[in-house]
């Protein structure tokens, strides 16, 4: 077919076996062109000769009347069982592009109503951008990963950058592999490294297609990146602990000027905090600006309405079940107050001494390190003998040895500046800095190690301390009167975790002891976590390293805090591995705290604060971020350093947290951000939702269907391999360029693939259906169909369409399948009819040839109807879409309106200021045109972001293309 002649406009060919469409074809003296838009390419100009040109053909060329004596529903021409595997196909490909809620079916998670309302939410938005503040145990990490998975469905989360506190990278990386099947890359060091030199020193590695980044704060906020962060878009940016990035003060901090570049040179933009505000304006404003530049000029306040727009907002205490109640318990949390023996109440006061006289002798030379070493010794002197024995013998150790040194390591000096690092590392940099010591003499060096000696000696004289005999008496009770409770444990040091599980080793339910810290493994926490809920042991002693990320509300109630950790965030986080959804008793915490130690009186007394401020306000979240910089360290050091009594320091604390809670009530009064209630309605709603979206996309039964039909169709083979379990042969096509033709075992049922991990969850997002999906596409089978329908009054012709929406920006707003059917006697085109022809399943048998040759006559005649038909359907769509996208960018060209006004006429009252100055003979050119510049600046700012939203308000109908089409007749 090398003939420039033969070839015309419009003309479907393949190129080199590449699918393409003539342009147009030229000669340049000699030699003939082709111009073509080629499949996956784009347009290219290519000289013939050189080329492989084949015509395009498809089914109904081949349709004539001298064959449609032959034709039934299982010819090959007119294959009925291919016709629906292809519109099965179409359906997938549709509803992956444009599903209502697809995460509901790709995400190996439990979801929960309130959940994908959140998301729901989001997705409705015309821009994804929302500042999520639920409280601590509702899910934020699921939410955000659903919202992703939507995003990737409708191929806008090619470039993705995680941004959160380094302590929580791992788990990031964990969760979203686990849950969603998304893989993310660290940013770390040796990937940076890496890149450049794959790409090259000057390339800018975060300027990449396919790339899913995950990074901590500390890291990426570091000066080296910056230029190059500015430069690079991300599709999709999401921010955990939002509040850490929050701007406050008149220097903002290096962190909030990374997530405020990245933000902006995002498309969509989830910021995640239970903490958003601390009863102050300014730390919030700043969050909700991030999600829209736009929201208040700088001398206007928040409106309630453009909080409501940027911000969701669930609080436990206000999400209810189908019966009105609420879906989380009340919790109880109670304080154990521990006496002291004579020995211990000695011992307390020699190590306080001891770290009151190192801890001054550093503020004196200024050695900031050593007093933080310091604040770590009495944290641990609080917990347990063992845990403060470990301590002074290591520290002992190091200055004996000479090893002590001020050249501290990375995460020694990121714990120091405050970053939350991860448990192995944690512990690391704790052990590091407990070596450091300052001394003006040797003399003076000396003087510690016998003091360190002396203390190391008295320790070794209290064998169990008191408290530890107290919570032994207390499990040993507990297990006597109520043998089929289970109990959480949570310390805060590994010392103290190996001195419980050495103390309590000859108990009956030692046996019965499961144990998390930092060094388990994942795949070990796991098999922890699933033997605690559902086997027999009824203990687990953790750190902190199970404060994130396990879920125990189904077969726990019941913590003990061996201590209480100097910062309360860490404790919700605690709490909230057994009061979160799914927990139906109360929920009993018991803190066990020594009686008359300073640490003792203020966490009895902040522990009692939060409980009766989150009474009265409802929320603990928002106690919570109250209280997230009162520094509680430095409250407690400093009373050490100056031997304030007990009393003294509770009273100063008691004082600053009353003048919190007082502000945070103002906020409330005049309340900016809500609580949302989710209740009855709510849940209505969303599951109206849900039901919506397994119409558009297909129930689990619907993509097994779909995938035992293709693999068959394609000469593979599926068998049954137990209850909800099947094997398959796969043909080579869909084998991934693997030799294996084995797959399995796996299976369609969500909820068995959340029980048996090392089961293949077969979704309509796995790899294998996407491959399917795609072969069965490609190929020209299934585009023609012929059916016998015993529901069918009248022989006729079901034309599928595909109907697509873009706005101005190329985003497709709207797709769907829209089958119409036109019978051959009376011409009327029906859509119902149409769809009941593309589900159902023909009748096996040979058709009256003369009705086949009637259709395959009138076939023109009848799609000239058909197209009248949807253009009408085309017309009423875009009227209803043009209507919510008027709605929608309404509110957002108003907004930006009244930010642009208030703006410019305060950037106008200073120029005005300036002149006025200027008129006097003060010289203020400078001054003038800055602020000129500025007003110049803020209406290219204004304009672009006008023309954006003009683009998003556009409705634009791309031409509707029949996909395939089936000829019906009557049984």
């Amino acid at each position: 077919m090398n003939d420039c002649h033969q070839l015309a406009s419009g003309d479907a060919i393949y190129l080199n076996d590449t699918p393409a469409e003539v342009i147009k074809t030229c000669s340049i003296g000699d030699l003939d062109y082709l111009r073509a838009y080629v499949e996956n390419t784009g347009v290219k100009t290519v000289c013939i000769d050189d080329v492989e040109i084949k015509e395009k053909t498809n089914q109904l060329d081949e349709l004539t009347l001298p064959v449609a004596d032959q034709l039934h529903p299982d010819h090959e021409i007119v294959s009925a069982e291919w016709f629906d595997l292809r519109c099965q196909a179409l359906q997938l490909q549709i509803a992956h592009e444009q599903g209502q809620l697809l995460s509901i079916s790709n995400s190996l998670v439990r979801l929960e109503p309130y959940q994908l309302a959140a998301v729901n939410r989001v997705m409705q938005k015309l821009r994804q951008r929302a500042l999520i503040a639920d409280d601590v145990g509702l899910g934020k990490t699921i939410e955000a990963g659903l919202i992703l998975k939507e995003l990737t469905a409708r191929n806008r989360a090619d470039r993705v950058l995680f941004v959160v506190p380094a302590h929580l990278q791992k788990k990031w990386i964990r969760d979203m592999n686990r849950f969603f099947d998304i893989d993310l890359t660290p940013a770390e060091r040796q990937w940076v490294e890496g890149e450049h030199r794959r790409l090259g020193e000057e390339a800018n590695i975060w300027e990449q297609d396919h790339q899913r980044m995950i990074g901590s704060m500390a890291f990426l906020r570091q000066d080296e990146f910056q230029s190059a962060l500015a430069e690079a878009f991300w599709d999709v940016v999401i921010v955990d602990e939002a509040h850490k990035a929050a701007k406050r003060g008149e220097s903002p901090s290096q962190t909030s000027k990374m997530v405020e570049r990245v933000a902006g040179n995002s498309d969509s933009l989830l910021l995640l905090s239970a903490t958003p505000h601390d009863g102050k304006g300014e730390a919030f404003r700043s969050l909700v600006e991030y999600i829209d530049p736009f929201v208040a000029s700088e001398d206007q306040d928040l409106s309630k309405e453009t909080v409501d727009r940027a911000v969701i907002r669930r609080g436990k205490q206000s999400i209810y079940d189908e019966d009105g109640e609420r879906i989380f318990p009340d919790r109880d949390v109670s304080t154990v107050p521990v006496e002291m023996t004579h020995e211990e109440r000695q011992f307390y006061q020699a190590v306080t001494d001891y770290v009151q006289n190192v801890y001054n002798r550093s503020e004196k030379l200024n050695e900031p390190a050593v007093g933080f070493a310091m604040a770590l010794m009495q944290k641990r002197l609080v917990s347990s003998i063992g845990a403060i024995k470990a301590t002074l013998s290591r520290r002992l150790g190091d200055l004996v040895d000479e090893q002590s040194t001020n050249n501290l390591s990375e995460k020694a000096v990121a714990y120091l500046d405050g970053e939350d690092l991860d448990e192995d590392d944690k512990q690391q940099a704790e052990e590091e800095l407990s070596s450091l010591t300052i001394t003006e003499s040797d003399a003076q060096l000396e003087e510690e190690i016998l003091t360190l000696r002396d203390l190391v000696s008295l320790a070794e004289g209290i064998s169990v301390d008191s408290k530890a005999q107290r919570v032994r008496r207390y499990i040993q009770q507990l297990l006597a009167e109520q043998p089929d409770e289970k109990l959480l444990l949570f310390t805060e040091y590994r010392d103290t975790l190996d001195y419980l599980l050495d103390l309590v080793t000859d108990e009956p339910w030692a046996d019965e002891i499961l144990t998390i810290h930092g060094d388990v493994s994942k795949d070990d926490r796991a098999r922890i976590e699933e033997e605690f809920n559902h086997g027999q042991s009824r203990l687990l002693f953790a750190t902190d390293a199970a404060s994130e990320g396990i879920d125990l509300q189904h077969s726990c109630h019941i913590m003990v805090n061996y201590e209480l950790p100097w910062n309360p965030n860490r404790l919700e986080q605690r709490i909230g591995r057994i009061h979160r959804y799914g927990q139906d008793k109360e929920v009993k915490v018991w803190n066990f705290s020594f009686e008359d130690t300073r640490e003792g009186e203020i966490f009895e007394m902040l522990q009692d604060k939060v409980e009766s401020i989150r009474g009265t306000l409802g929320n603990t979240a928002d106690v919570l971020g109250m209280l997230d910089d009162i520094d509680v360290d430095s409250l407690i050091m400093t009373s050490i350093q100056n031997g304030d009594p007990p009393t003294a320091t509770r009273e100063e604390l008691e004082e600053l947290i009353d003048e919190r809670q007082r502000t945070l009530q103002e906020w409330y009064d005049r309340s900016l951000i809500d609580t949302s209630t989710f209740d009855e309605k709510s849940r209505r709603k969303i599951q109206d939702v849900i039901d919506e979206s397994e119409d558009i996309y297909g129930s689990e039964a619907d993509i097994r269907t779909f995938f035992e039909r293709g693999v068959s169709a394609l000469d593979g083979d599926i068998e049954k391999a137990g209850s909800n379990l099947y094997r398959a042969t796969l043909p080579q096509s869909l084998r991934a360029g693997s030799s294996d033709e084995e797959y399995g075992p796996f299976t369609f049922d969500r909820e068995f693939a959340m029980d048996h991990e090392e089961i293949e969850y077969v979704s309509p997002d796995t790899e294998v259906v996407q491959r399917l999906m795609q072969e069965v596409l490609d190929g020209d089978r299934g585009g023609v169909g012929l059916k016998l329908l015993p529901f069918v009054d009248t022989p006729g012709i079901t034309y599928n369409y595909r109907l697509r929406f873009e706005d101005g920006t190329g985003e497709v707003i709207h797709e769907e399948m829209h089958p119409v059917f036109v019978d051959a006697t009376h011409a009327d085109p029906q859509h119902r009819l149409g769809q009941r022809i593309v589900e159902g399943s023909s009748i096996k048998g040979a058709p009256d040839t003369e009705q086949v040759r009637t259709l395959l006559q009138k076939r023109e005649q009848l799609q000239t109807v058909s197209d009248r038909y949807i253009s009408q359907r085309i017309a009423t769509l875009r009227a209803d879409l043009q209507e919510r996208r008027r709605d929608e960018t309404r509110h957002e060209l108003d907004n930006l309106k009244e930010y642009a006004r208030s703006e410019r006429k305060r950037i106008e009252q200073f120029i005005d200021e300036y002149e006025r100055k200027a008129a006097t003979g003060t010289n203020m050119d400078i001054a003038i045109r800055g602020q000129r510049e500025r007003l110049h600046k803020l209406e290219q700012r204004i304009e672009r972001r006008r023309a954006d939203i003009h683009r998003k308000a556009q409705v634009i109908s791309l031409a509707p293309e029949i996909e395939n089409l089936c000829f019906v007749l009557a049984v």
